[in-house]
């Protein structure tokens, strides 16, 4: 479970995983799981332009079902290397059929090329708001991963998120560990490119009048965001009609797939200076160059606000991040409306009750399997009081009780059928609580002591996030909002909000971050002509400098795919490893090595220069780390170097020190005596 800043490469790694696993097998292949239809269409997009990830593509709803079968025969032929997919898809039957069918070690016996390797899930955090109830979908995903692993138990799991909340972090653990091993690398960076402004208005013409005059002097491109798609469609109506704007568009959950498609094209060719939008817009989209980002809403919470300013400034430049919002102290507010949303999706015990008797007493089928009983549910149920006739609204109340039925442990949803001639939508559930099946309050005390823990946790994260925005010269909002997300983080003032103007604060100049000292223990495999251990190179050139590239070209070709390089050296040695067609190439400077920070467990070479002068301590580090291990660490440096009064070619490696001449040789598949 990754948790990394915008822009710091999270995408970066589902194309390396593909990329290198089609190194070894040519039909190797990853899957994403998106929330987002724009986010699907965007990484498409960005990997047609990738040498090696062309073939990549994009399944999403109103595709004709000729294209969809088109894409999945050719994912099962192996010549899809990133398979990008909604939940929704990827629970489909056949779909999951045929991930399953990839990811077996035996996949050639079924004639196909595929060899599925790793599952990821963008933007995990949604995975705990949008499965509360909007989505179930997504709190069935853990099930996917389980059929995957049956298949081939080596199968890697990658969650992505650039924001965690601690509610989502524990739904996540939950949900996904699945009993095996775990990692969270978390890098605990603040955001600090933007320059924020925060503004309450007393009633909706205030804040409209304040929007235009926002939307007139931010800078371009920038996306406005609202929280309900009527007023997404008002704004839009008012840029572009009396407004006069052109190159504007809307982008909601109710945009066809065919115009989605089109506005992330133009969107990318900078032929739109503005988009109107939803949270269907943005999330994940990799636009380097925006400007601003807009809020005509208050978001309903923290994470949200900070995930979708984000989509500015990702180029490092500077951004804007404007929020206007309403809070009058009536019901149909801003406020109010994010209180709603923040909290809502909750059923009450007696409401939960009375539907699930209902979805008992109608259940199409109640069968016993392997100790628990499987019974499909029909969404139409209707409970006791209601009308008898079902409605969206309806089954979206029983989707919503299956959910958190599922999220408290008591039942595991199994399938999902919604087939053109079903009068209703039909889910297979297996209890995992029997007591349910005879309306046990011992069972219901269970499912609403884990409801009253998520909503408890949920206010506690909306009540400061409310008192921020509600009075933002009182504290730095910035560094509350990212505190209130990452909870135990600590974080420096901002420098660019309204609080930190009227104290005067400065911007800080280095960001610290953190989690770099996560790692897995196992090493990575090594099978080249290199001893594993510390291994003592001694260069031509005291300062490898006129030999820089040869020395690189060697390790290169020995399997080195780590470098630890003097600050001054990371462009030059970045540069040449991008172009000569090395692995991994992976680049740390000296000054990133800190006590905090652990390099990846592969084989690694570390460049030091005679004139180095903080290469004491980075030496020292260096042969700490690879004391003891596997694989090889090589040290570049002049055998004469004092360290602790001792010559290092006295001490450092349990080989004897080799020449680079040695290097280039065995590089080379020769030998030197």
């Amino acid at each position: 479970m990754a948790s990394l800043p915008t822009g710091a490469g999270k995408s970066l790694l589902f194309q390396i995983a593909a990329l290198h696993g089609r190194c070894a097998v040519a039909g190797t292949c990853v899957v994403v799981i998106t929330p987002t239809v724009a986010l699907a269409l965007d990484h498409e997009r960005s990997l047609a332009g990738i040498p090696g990830l062309e073939g990549s593509r994009a399944v999403i709803g109103d595709q004709p079902q000729a294209r969809v079968s088109e894409t999945l025969n050719a994912f099962r032929r192996g010549e899809v290397p990133v398979l990008l997919l909604g939940p929704e898809a990827a629970l489909r039957g056949d779909v999951a059929a045929y991930l399953a069918e990839a990811a077996s070690p035996d996949a050639a016996n079924y004639g196909l090329d595929a060899r599925l390797t790793h599952l990821f899930v963008d933007e995990a955090h949604i995975v705990e708001s949008w499965g509360r109830g909007f989505r179930p979908d997504f709190q069935r995903l853990p099930g996917l991963l389980a059929r995957l692993r049956s298949a081939d138990p080596d199968l890697r799991l990658v969650l992505l998120s650039a924001t965690l909340s601690q509610a989502a972090r524990r739904v996540l653990r939950d949900g996904w560990a699945l009993g095996g091993s775990w990692l969270e690398v978390d890098a605990r960076m603040p955001r600090y490119e933007h320059d924020v402004m925060v503004g309450a208005f007393g009633d909706d013409e205030a804040r409209q009048e304040a929007l235009d005059w926002v939307v007139d002097h931010v800078p371009r491109p920038a996306i406005v965001y609202t929280t309900e798609v009527e007023h997404a469609k008002a704004v839009h109506a008012r840029l572009t009609g009396e407004c006069g704007y052109r190159r504007v568009a809307l982008f909601t959950g109710e945009t066809t797939a065919d115009r989605r498609r089109s506005i992330v094209d133009g969107w990318s060719r900078d032929e739109l200076d503005l988009v109107v939008a939803t949270s269907a817009f943005g999330m994940g989209v990799d636009k380097a160059d925006v400007r601003s980002v807009v809020h005509a809403c208050l978001p309903e919470g923290a994470a949200r606000w900070y995930q979708e300013i984000g989509r500015a400034a990702r180029d490092g430049g500077q951004g804007v991040a404007a929020l206007l919002f309403t809070d009058t102290g009536d019901r149909d507010d801003d406020v109010s409306r994010a209180r709603g949303l923040a909290t809502g999706g909750w059923l009450t015990r007696d409401l939960a009750e009375k539907r699930w008797s209902a979805m008992i007493r109608d259940a199409r089928e109640k069968r016993w399997v392997e100790g628990h009983f499987e019974i499909s549910v029909d969404l139409d149920s209707i409970r006791e009081g209601l009308r008898p006739k079902s409605s969206d609204y309806n089954r979206g109340w029983n989707m919503a009780l299956l959910t958190l039925l599922q999220r408290a442990g008591a039942i595991e949803i199994q399938s999902v059928s919604a087939g053109v001639d079903e009068v209703g939508r039909v889910w297979r559930v297996s209890l995992r609580d029997n007591g349910l099946l005879d309306a046990a309050p011992a069972a219901w005390d269970r499912v609403f002591a884990d409801r009253d823990a998520e909503v408890q946790a949920a206010r506690s994260e909306l009540s400061p996030y409310v008192r921020l925005m509600r009075s933002p010269e009182r504290a730095c909002v910035t560094r509350g909002a990212f505190e209130i997300i990452e909870g135990t983080s600590q974080a420096p003032p901002c420098g660019r909000c309204p609080s930190c103007r009227k104290e005067g604060i400065s911007p800080p100049r280095v960001l610290p971050c953190g989690g770099l000292d996560a790692a897995w223990s196992e090493n990575a495999r090594y099978d080249g002509p290199l001893p594993g251990g510390l291994l003592l190179v001694q260069p031509r050139d005291a300062e490898i400098d006129r030999s820089l590239h040869e020395v690189l070209r060697a390790l290169s070709a020995t399997g080195v795919e780590q470098f630890v390089v003097p600050d001054a050296l990371t462009c030059r040695v970045a540069n040449y490893l991008a172009g000569a067609g090395c692995r991994l190439g992976l680049v740390l400077a000296f000054g990133e090595w800190s006590a905090g920070s652990v390099p990846a467990r592969l084989p690694t070479a570390l460049l030091l220069p005679h004139t180095a002068g903080d290469g004491d301590g980075v030496l020292r580090r260096f042969a700490g780390w690879a004391a003891g291990g596997e694989l090889p660490a090589v040290a570049v440096a002049e055998g004469a170097r004092m360290l602790g009064g001792r010559r290092i070619d006295q001490w450092l490696s349990r080989f004897a020190p080799v020449s680079e001449e040695w290097l280039v040789a065995i590089a080379g598949g020769g030998v030197v005596e």
